[in-house]
């Protein structure tokens, strides 16, 4: 079972290539459903599995992001079921689609491999290849902005996963010395027990490399300019997953880095993980305020969430709590986000906030979806975002009560640019139902995601609870 993430992934990549878009969007729901049945059962599985001659691991922490994965990804392969067949039936030839699943499979192995990894090395490859497979999503319209798009991404991506190189190699140099110059050098169980004879400098030095360069592709600010472009222009199934899960694969990369640098007492690490934390939430939600494209804002949204996430994961504590949970919440809610601007893109061809009025009377539901999304993803009861940002801003509030109220100030002024933007596309004068050529699943899919989401808020398995808080001592040590 440890090895069906993996093999389902690389057998969609082979599938895609065998059969017609619309047969491989049977069998790509069937691969999906295999994936996130392992992905529950590795999750529940205790204690430390290494497999594979030690290249893959299972610990709390890469269980809770393979479950994030896996989940969100069934979901967007049942949203792309029906996001296929309506853009060919407007006129999107259907040879593009071609090389839809072969890409998105590559994109979902990379991350698993990143994921998974006990070497880090490997991590960074997996991670590289996470770049190649999704430049060509991002380019999969053919558009000047597209292409615009996935150069941005590629180049400065490249730049960040660089310097991401130079901190392995630097953990290698100084870890080297204790293993010899062979792969035991790059396991992180093995740097994990030792990290206290380790090169206190070096450490460090590697860990800010590790979150300027991986933090590049989590989203980090002022290394950010190529997320809004890049899930602006993706299909938006595509967008779901950039957004979801692609930014939560290399803030692994940090989480790496920074937890062996706990271990080694290092505890300045934290103030630095907590700086471009709160400097990204911040800065995002200021940014926020000024974008005239919806899927750019939910792009910045997205920013957002990731600072939410850095700065609870470096208070600890509670708050450490609040900030894994908000993970998977944010994962499905931000998938919400994107899959109703899909709905909207689809029918309506318009990418301008001013351009797209009274979806209340023309696209009725995709509407409501979009509301319910806004809500979720901006923490409002009763959705499961509420509790996990509560936790995060109560646990930052118990260390510091000034961080807190930045912190709150920050979430608030998200919340004000989301709705200051979307309430005009909601309401207005129009009653023509544009909603009707629009496949079922596009809608029935994210409604889902929101009823998951209710429900996260009133039953979280005690077995769900008990891997997450192992995760918060894993990274507290």
């Amino acid at each position: 079972m440890m090895y069906m993430p993996f093999l389902l992934s690389g057998l969609g990549i082979i599938l895609s290539l065998s059969f017609d878009v619309f047969k491989m969007s049977y069998l790509q729901i069937l691969l999906s459903v295999g994936i996130f049945v392992s992905g529950i059962y590795i999750f529940l599985q205790d204690g430390y599995l290494t497999y594979m001659y030690g290249i893959f691991f299972t610990d709390p922490i890469n269980c809770l992001m393979l479950l994030t994965v896996s989940f969100l990804e069934l979901f967007v392969s049942l949203y792309s079921f029906g996001y296929i067949r309506t853009e060919t039936a407007q006129g999107v030839p259907k040879r593009r689609f071609r090389y839809y699943y072969f890409w998105k499979n590559a994109f979902i192995l990379s991350m698993f491999v990143s994921i998974l990894s006990n070497n880090l090395g490997v991590y960074w490859v997996g991670l590289e290849a996470t770049t190649l497979a999704t430049a060509f999503l991002i380019a999969f319209y053919r558009s000047k902005e597209s292409y615009e798009a996935s150069w941005k991404y590629v180049m400065m991506c490249s730049i960040g996963i660089t310097l991401g190189l130079f901190a392995v190699v630097l953990l290698y140099y100084a870890t080297a010395k204790l293993y010899g110059e062979s792969l035991s050098s790059l396991s992180f169980v093995n740097i994990i027990s030792v990290a206290n004879s380790l090169d206190k400098k070096l450490l460090f030095l590697s860990f800010i490399l590790a979150l300027v360069g991986f933090g590049t592709k989590a989203g980090f600010v002022p290394m950010h300019n190529w997320l809004p472009d890049a899930h602006s222009q993706a299909p938006s199934p595509i967008s779901a997953l950039l957004s979801g899960v692609l930014l939560n694969t290399a803030l692994l990369g940090v989480i790496r880095f920074y937890q062996i640098n706990q271990k080694a007492g290092i505890v300045y690490a934290g103030k630095f993980l907590l700086f471009f934390g709160t400097l990204t939430l911040f800065l995002a939600s200021l940014l926020m305020l000024k974008q005239s494209e919806y899927k750019r804002l939910f792009a910045y949204s997205s920013m957002e969430n990731m600072g939410v996430i850095s700065l609870g994961l470096s208070m600890g504590g509670l708050a450490t709590f609040g900030a894994l949970i908000h993970i998977l919440f944010h994962a499905l809610s931000k998938g919400v986000l994107f899959m109703a601007a899909g709905n909207i893109l689809s029918v309506l061809h318009k990418r301008k906030i001013n351009e797209v009025k009274a979806l209340f009377k023309g696209m009725k539901r995709s509407a409501f979806i979009l509301t319910f999304g806004l809500a979720s993803i901006s923490g409002f009861p009763p959705f499961s975002t509420f509790l996990s940002k509560m936790y995060t801003i109560v646990g930052t509030v118990q260390k510091s009560p000034l961080l807190g109220v930045v912190m709150l100030l920050s979430i608030s002024l998200a919340f004000a640019g989301l709705f200051y933007q979307m309430l005009p596309m909601l309401f207005g004068e129009e009653s023509k139902e544009k909603e009707k050529n629009l496949h079922p699943l596009m809608l029935l899919v994210p409604a889902t995601m929101l009823i998951t989401l209710l429900v996260f808020t009133f039953y979280l398995p005690q077995d769900f609870l008990k891997r997450v808080w192992d995760a918060v001592h894993e990274i507290e040590y």
